[in-house]
């Protein structure tokens, strides 16, 4: 009862600041339900022919694997066989093992080596010569969070390493139509410096330098934008696009007064393009379901506090940077699985969203929240389940339903 209630006041919430009017044609909650229904794929709904190109999964920090190759190629490798043109990964010199890709990996990185330079790693290169069509990037590092001291230094060399490696990957590209999108991880926590108790504002309350970390966080997107812009601006016969792009996953804080990306950082930077992990529009806990409405009017919300590039051309592009549902906790079921996809694509159709991310491709979170990468391969039993393929080597239940839908779309 109390989720329900609580989903019921985040719609009351929206409402009650004008979500009414931030959607092109004034429509009610009711009319919203109805065109979700209408655009999904189980109702009839039209499937984009395109949609392996719209639809991807992130590969990263999973707990098992399946081959001996690098983690990061044989993840790679195993999204082009199941269809996709969505790849999703993290891109980080932070350190030795860049990060999620450990297993059968010698990665060989520094601290001091640039983001052009790891773009040409060879575990890079081979991954971006896949057949892909989206290359989402995480690059996370860089940003200053609850400094006082002048970052002028620092916003110029991430300036820098952005005009860099765009001008990089336009040039190393320039033969092929691939679009390479660089991003952030979910840039709230990112600003709230994680995930812990500290970062709840909403719940523990808004610390006092709240404004230093918004004001930071403008100054880091606003360096990031201008090293892309400057290297789109030089390099001009590319077949290859690259966009810089704003992580958002809390959306409805906003709406309270608490500081969010949405409302306190896009409508003060020009930004390509914006992500949503998406997580809050879902009530995760339960199978039940709003129908997709808070999913329908969270995109609406990020639009308008969007403010696009001029490279973008009045464009206000939204897309689902992360989403998923697992599938080992609370009770779910193959159909309750496919529902809730079911549902979330009759959003994403109805709002014509370009990219679709399925958090991931192999599951990151075991049960009971041991240590992750640790020296064995995990069983599909002590996974949360964020897959697409279990440990098992089995399909999920989402990517059956992902299998249909790509095989209709192509129809």
């Amino acid at each position: 009862m109390k989720r329900i209630l609580f989903i019921t006041f985040l719609i009351a919430l929206v409402c009650s600041v004008g979500c009414k009017n931030q959607t092109p044609a004034n429509l009610t909650d009711q009319q919203i339900l109805e065109l979700i229904q209408k655009h999904r794929p189980s109702n009839g709904g039209a499937i984009p022919a395109d949609l392996k190109n719209r639809l991807g999964a992130t590969h990263m920090v999973g707990q098992y694997y399946f081959t001996n190759e690098p983690y990061i190629i044989e993840g790679a490798k195993k999204m082009t066989e199941l269809g996709y043109g969505v790849l999703k990964l993290w891109f980080s010199k932070a350190n030795g093992n860049a990060g999620g890709y450990r297993y059968n990996s010698d990665w060989k990185l520094t601290r001091s080596m640039t983001f052009t330079e790891l773009a040409q790693h060879p575990y890079w290169k081979e991954v971006f010569g896949m057949p892909f069509k989206v290359f989402a990037l995480n690059i996370n590092e860089g940003f200053g969070r609850a400094s006082t001291e002048d970052q002028t230094e620092t916003l110029n060399r991430i300036e820098n390493e952005f005009y860099d490696l765009t001008k990089y990957l336009l040039s190393q590209y320039k033969e092929r139509d691939v679009t390479f999108i660089l991003e952030m991880w979910e840039g709230d926590w990112t600003l709230r410096g994680g995930t812990g108790s500290g970062s709840r504002w909403k719940e523990n309350g808004v610390p006092a330098d709240a404004p230093i970390r918004v004001k930071n966080f403008i100054d880091w997107v606003t360096a990031r934008q201008k090293g892309v812009d400057r290297a789109r601006n030089e390099i001009t016969n590319s077949k290859c696009t690259v966009y810089n792009a704003v992580e958002v996953n809390r959306v409805f804080e906003g709406l309270e007064g608490i500081p969010t990306l949405t409302t306190d950082v896009l409508p003060k930077v020009k930004v390509d393009m914006v992500s949503w992990s998406n997580y809050e529009a879902q009530n995760k806990n339960s199978k039940s379901s709003d129908g997709g409405l808070l999913m329908y009017k969270g995109i609406d919300i990020i639009r308008q506090h969007l403010i696009p590039t001029s490279y973008m051309k009045g464009e206000k592009v939204v897309f689902i940077g992360e989403i998923g549902k697992p599938e080992n906790v609370n009770d779910q079921t193959r159909e309750s699985i496919r529902e809730f996809w079911d549902v979330m694509m009759g959003v994403y159709f109805a709002q014509d969203i370009p990219y679709i991310i399925h958090w991931e491709l192999f599951c990151n979170e075991s049960i009971d929240h041991s240590p992750k990468l640790q020296n064995r391969n995990k069983t599909t039993d002590e996974m949360r389940g964020y897959w697409l393929i279990r440990p098992d080597g089995s399909k999920s239940w989402a990517q059956e339903y992902f299998d249909e839908i790509m095989a209709k779309g192509k129809q």
